[in-house]
């Protein structure tokens, strides 16, 4: 895989003058350059705290939808979800957590594909459905109809506890089709 040059520099510059708050939140927080994850992630653990980033997701937004993963990724810490808060199966806590922080970040700076309460994900094409298994795409449209009926605004302890009242989607996201 090639990797893409993006320096992220600029778009934490822009952050610091557009959002101070996060700006600040991410300061001191060590930044990984990887292509070993498909988009960005945060862990903070034994107070070190670590933002994974890929280049080649990231070259593909716009500087609006950078400043969203940023707040995201900000938010993961500042709401304490992979520490005090940290609930089990992981799987299901990520969605959950997604889902609290993207009602609280503005539409337009959401990169697609973005877990969103009460909006369903991109039908998958003729194309991908070819490629899964029958049992692969009942698991996708489940969540994607859980996720549709899913009032926005809530905590992340709710958008877990309502995946995981329902089996079929608990299962589902756990098997990772998604």
């Amino acid at each position: 895989m090639t990797t893409t040059y993006i320096d992220l520099n600029p778009h934490l510059i822009k952050l610091m003058w557009d959002e101070p708050f996060f700006s600040n939140v991410l300061r001191s927080v060590t930044k990984i350059r990887t292509d070993s994850i498909p988009t960005a992630g945060v862990l903070a653990k034994d107070g070190d705290i670590k933002m994974w980033w890929n280049p080649n997701f990231m070259a593909g937004l716009t500087s609006s939808q950078i400043k969203g993963l940023l707040k995201h990724e900000a938010f993961h810490l500042v709401l304490e979800h992979t520490t005090k808060r940290k609930h089990e199966p992981h799987r299901v806590w990520n969605y959950a957590t997604d889902l609290a922080i993207n009602s609280m970040i503005p539409g337009d700076e959401l990169p697609e594909g973005g877990l969103v309460p009460g909006k369903a994900f991109k039908p998958l094409t003729e194309e991908q459905k070819a490629m899964m298994k029958p049992d692969a795409i009942k698991r996708f449209e489940a969540v994607s109809a859980k996720i549709a009926g899913m009032k926005p605004g809530l905590a992340a302890e709710t958008y877990f506890a309502d995946l995981m009242s329902d089996p079929e989607v608990k299962d589902a996201i756990e098997k990772g089709d998604q």
